[in-house]
C-alpha cells in the first residue's frame, strides 16, 4: 500500500500484458515468487475490470433499464457543480464515509485528507464524469472517472514538461482514448436500487460524446459481489489481478 488503503494498493499478479492506468501500480512478474517466497501470504486480491466501445454507442439494453430504474425510484444523476466545489466536496466526503466504512481496511479520511485529495483531483478530472446520485433531493452516491493521462505521460521520455513537455502534454491530452472509473459508492440505505448502473450507464454515455471509448474499473474487492456482477453482466472482461498479502510475526 502506498501509506495506507485510499492510495495505491496491491502487487499486480496478473494482467501484466496491458500498461498501468492512471494512479494503479504496476510491477514485474518475478515479485510474486520473491515475495511468496519469503513467506507473505495472500490476505485479499482486488480486480480491474475492462471494457470497450468500438461502435461507440451505448447498449440500448443497458438504456432501457436505467430508465426504468430512474422512473421508479425517483432517481437523478448530475455532474459536480465546480462552482461549488467545496460545498460539493463536503457532499462526497459523506458519502465516501459512509459508503466504505465496511470495506476491507477501510481508512476514515480527515476533512483536510480529503480536501487535499479532492483538490489533487480537481486538476485531472474532467467534471461531467464526476457524478453525483440523488434520490428525492438527498446525495445518494458519487462516482468519479479520471482520463488516463498515463498516455499521455508515456510521451514525455525524461519526465521533463519544460521546455517541449508541455506541449507534448496538450497535444497528447486531446488523445486520451480511455479512462479509469476509481470511485463509485453508495449510501448504504439507496443500495441495490441500480444507482451503480446508472452511474455506469452516465459514465459510457459522456465518455462517449468525448471521444473515450475504453473504460477501466478499478479496484473492486474480490468479496464485493454486487459490482462484480453488475460489470460482468455489463460485458466488462475481468483483466488484472492486485493481490494485498500478510506476514505472521
Amino acid at each position: 500500500m502506498s501509506m495506507c488503503i485510499n492510495d495505491e494498493i496491491g502487487l499486480l499478479i496478473s494482467g501484466f500484458d496491458t500498461p498501468p492506468v492512471i494512479m494503479t501500480p504496476h510491477n514485474p512478474p518475478y515479485y510474486k515468487k520473491l515475495i511468496e517466497g519469503h513467506g507473505f501470504k495472500k490476505e485479499i486480491d482486488w480486480y480491474a475490470y475492462y471494457i470497450e466501445e468500438r461502435e461507440k454507442k451505448v447498449p440500448e439494453r443497458l438504456t432501457r433499464g436505467v430508465e426504468l430504474i430512474k422512473k421508479r425510484y425517483n432517481i437523478s444523476i448530475r455532474p459536480i457543480n465546480m462552482k461549488r466545489f467545496d460545498e460539493e466536496v463536503e457532499k462526497i466526503h459523506q458519502v465516501f464515509t459512509s459508503a466504505w466504512e465496511k470495506n476491507w481496511g477501510s481508512v476514515p479520511m480527515t476533512d483536510d485528507e480529503f480536501h487535499h485529495l479532492a483538490k489533487d483531483l480537481k486538476m485531472v478530472a474532467i467534471p461531467d464524469l464526476a457524478l453525483i446520485a440523488e434520490v428525492d433531493g438527498k446525495t445518494a452516491g458519487v462516482s468519479l472517472a479520471l482520463p488516463d493521462f498515463n498516455q499521455v505521460f508515456k510521451r514525455i521520455k525524461n519526465g521533463r514538461l519544460l521546455p517541449f513537455g508541455i506541449i507534448k502534454l496538450l497535444w497528447y491530452k486531446k488523445k486520451i482514448d480511455m479512462i479509469r472509473l476509481t470511485i463509485m459508492g453508495v449510501v448504504k440505505e439507496y443500495r441495490h436500487m441500480g444507482i451503480d448502473t446508472c452511474f455506469v450507464h452516465e459514465t459510457y454515455r459522456k465518455a462517449l460524446e468525448m471521444g473515450i471509448w475504453r473504460c477501466e474499473m478499478s479496484q473492486i474487492l474480490e468479496t464485493n459481489a454486487p459490482m462484480n456482477n453488475v460489470l460482468i453482466k455489463l460485458g466488462a472482461k475481468n483483466y488484472k489481478t492486485y493481490r494485498i498479502y500478510d506476514y505472521k510475526l
